[in-house]
């Protein structure tokens, strides 16, 4: 029997029991438990569910005492990835919540770990699973223009976990970099297939939170048919000053003949060309006439449950145990994410460039 466990029902751990029980009715796994020290939560989420009573446990130790898990998805704070991670791999694969930990080190750990015991390690980039970030990738490489991408902007805009004007937000889960920004590095890191090699970086804090609740990076990579004197340049804006029902994730990506719009939520690509004309006017009411791209292609991919990244995700999460293929995104591309968001902050805590290697 395969059976899969989601421990943590907070913000994410909810949405992935949906998605695991939708996948249980696909047959892609047998049995689904959960797992919450709040029983409160505990009982919600497995009513909506309809997680049966002997398939909730509200220990961790006890669930994996009594239960032959093929994978677990750990939707926990940031903070005790590590020493959770550790314990359930012991038992079985795991699906980690992105960013795989807060240092390089325990990233480490956790990897090493995973290696002596032949685990599967996935680590939660959901954006990689986006329909949009792959038709980018996709059409990137049918017109041959991915080594040909000059400049990429990314902004990453959103509450934090909670109102930034109070004292209720939860160290746990450290700052927007490791919460926001690490989805745009990681994806950027997939569309390139390289890391940058250096950062430099900005931030603002607020009084009585201990990390950056917005963080303004450029990070440098190799420029295309290793130029290192031609760099493309990715700067990235990750904040959470905002009011709960302001949000933007999209993506900017300047190739040398195109400017492509990504908005990650709405699942929309815009793609536009050089200018028509390009030629002196006699006029203002001209120069706007001549101001006009030979073509914008406006693309709005179907929406549906099966576009859903984070189904997507937890769909090849279930096949990779079966085929145990290496998953879109293991430990090896979410310890490159964590170790570009340290450098960022390290970065703007200096106010110097910082090498990434």
């Amino acid at each position: 029997m395969k059976t899969i466990a989601i421990v943590g029902l907070g913000r994410w751990g909810k949405n992935h029991v949906r998605n695991i029980r939708r996948l249980q009715t696909e047959s892609f796994c047998d049995k689904v438990v959960i797992c919450d020290a709040d029983k409160g939560r505990l009982k919600s989420i497995g009513d909506i569910n309809d997680i049966p009573e002997e398939n909730r446990y509200d220990d961790l130790d006890k669930l994996l005492k009594n239960e032959k898990l093929a994978g677990a998805v750990l939707a926990i704070p940031t903070a005790i990835h590590k020493d959770i991670a550790l314990k359930v791999l012991e038992h079985c694969d795991i699906l980690c919540e992105k960013p795989l930990a807060p240092t390089i080190e325990e990233c480490k750990e956790i990897s090493e770990k995973a290696k002596k015991l032949n685990r599967i390690v996935q680590v939660g980039h959901l954006e990689r699973y986006n329909p949009v970030v792959v038709t980018l990738k996709t059409f990137l490489e049918k017109e041959n223009t991915e080594d040909k991408v000059m400049h990429i902007t990314g902004r990453r805009v959103g509450p934090g976990p909670s109102k930034l004007d109070s004292k209720e937000l939860d160290p746990n889960y450290l700052g927007c970099g490791h919460d926001f920004m690490v989805h745009d590095i990681d994806v950027v890191n997939g569309i390139l297939g390289k890391l940058p090699k250096r950062v430099t970086a900005t931030s603002c804090y607020i009084e009585g939170f201990p990390y950056e609740v917005e963080l303004f990076a450029i990070f440098e990579y190799e420029g295309f048919k290793g130029q290192s004197t031609n760099p493309i340049l990715f700067d990235c804006r990750a904040t959470w000053r905002a009011y709960p029902n302001l949000k933007r994730r999209k993506l900017i990506v300047q190739t040398s003949k195109d400017v492509i719009t990504l908005d990650f939520i709405l699942q929309s690509i815009i793609m536009e060309k050089g200018l028509a004309q390009h030629a002196l006017s006699n006029s203002f009411s001209e120069y706007l006439g001549a101001y006009r791209a030979t073509e914008v292609t406006n693309h709005y991919l179907a929406a549906s449950k099966d576009q859903e990244p984070l189904y997507l995700q937890d769909k090849d999460f279930l096949s990779c145990l079966d085929s145990r293929k290496k998953p879109l995104v293991s430990d090896v591309e979410g310890t490159a994410a964590v170790k570009c968001i340290i450098a960022a902050i390290e970065a703007a805590k200096t106010g110097k460039a910082v090498e990434i290697k």
